[in-house]
């Protein structure tokens, strides 16, 4: 523990840690990085000795200095403090916890990524993500996003295929099969059902939904719980490779633990729809 504190203590100057950035760049002498840094020789010399004292940098016999392997491995472990920095009161109000660590040990992977700080921010997105996917749509969502349905029947038509995680919850589904007639048509619904059929919606059930997701081949949109386990759906939407990758692989993983659902499940849920919507074609 007290070699970690002796690490953070000198992390925490900035000055020492753009030595460290320098150095991973390329080896450099005491006045080649003092002027990189624009410090004086004095302090870029102090700097360095305590940095070396902690073995993230080492002298070279050419009198350059360069990292250690224990230099460029804190380096590459930094980001994802950054980036946790960077959004620390989203993060003071949301929890990773539901996520294994190797998927928090990666949430720099979203750097690159748009923060959505208002919820119609991130509806808007997922509407452009929908109408921009031409091979795939993968979701993990605790609740059905209505409006965003038609989207999902147009894509589906231009050849899109679905995977959706969905919660093992009767009084979602129930919410769904009344609520459903306003936002789609019978025919749509028989689309639907018939894409089900022949494989090009795939769903999936968990008994607890630990992460909202949206991902296709070029853009990936997440948002974590509330610390009460609820979801405001404010996140980060990505188009960057590992921002994809990251969403990706989260998916995949509560993929393998998902249920499938039985066919007679999915028909007859979207046999009530349907009768709903008939119903409500009638009075209208």
């Amino acid at each position: 523990m007290e070699r970690v504190c002796d690490l953070y203590f000198e992390l925490s100057n900035e000055e020492r840690l753009n030595i460290l950035y320098s150095l991973r760049e390329e080896n450099l002498n005491i006045t080649s990085l003092a002027q990189r840094i624009d410090v004086t020789t004095q302090e870029c010399s102090r700097h360095t000795s305590r940095l070396a004292d902690v073995n993230l940098v080492q002298k070279n016999p050419d009198g350059t200095y360069s990292l250690t392997p224990y230099g460029r491995l804190t380096l590459r472990l930094i980001p994802g403090q950054l980036f946790a920095s960077t959004h620390h009161r989203y993060f003071n109000t949301h929890s990773l916890d539901q996520l294994p660590s190797g998927f928090v040990s990666r949430i720099h992977e979203l750097s690159d990524s748009r923060f959505t700080n208002d919820v119609w921010v991130t509806f808007s997105l997922l509407e452009s993500l929908f109408k921009e996917a031409e091979e795939y749509v993968w979701m993990i969502h605790d609740q059905y996003l209505l409006n965003i349905l038609p989207l999902g029947v147009e894509a589906l038509k231009r050849g899109v295929r679905f995977r959706s995680i969905d919660p093992l919850n009767k009084e979602e589904h129930r919410r769904l099969d009344e609520e459903r007639p306003d936002y789609i048509t019978a025919e749509d619904e028989e689309y639907l059902i018939q894409s089900w059929r022949e494989g090009r919606i795939e769903p999936r059930f968990l008994e607890t939904i630990p992460v909202f997701l949206y991902v296709t081949e070029r853009k990936a949109l997440v948002a974590f719980h509330l610390i009460d386990g609820s979801f405001d759906y404010v996140g980060f939407a990505t188009k960057s490779p590992d921002g994809l990758s990251l969403c990706r692989d989260i998916f995949e993983y509560y993929w393998s633990k998902g249920s499938p659902p039985t066919q007679d499940m999915v028909v007859d849920s979207y046999k009530t729809r349907i009768q709903h919507q008939k119903e409500s074609e009638k009075q209208a």
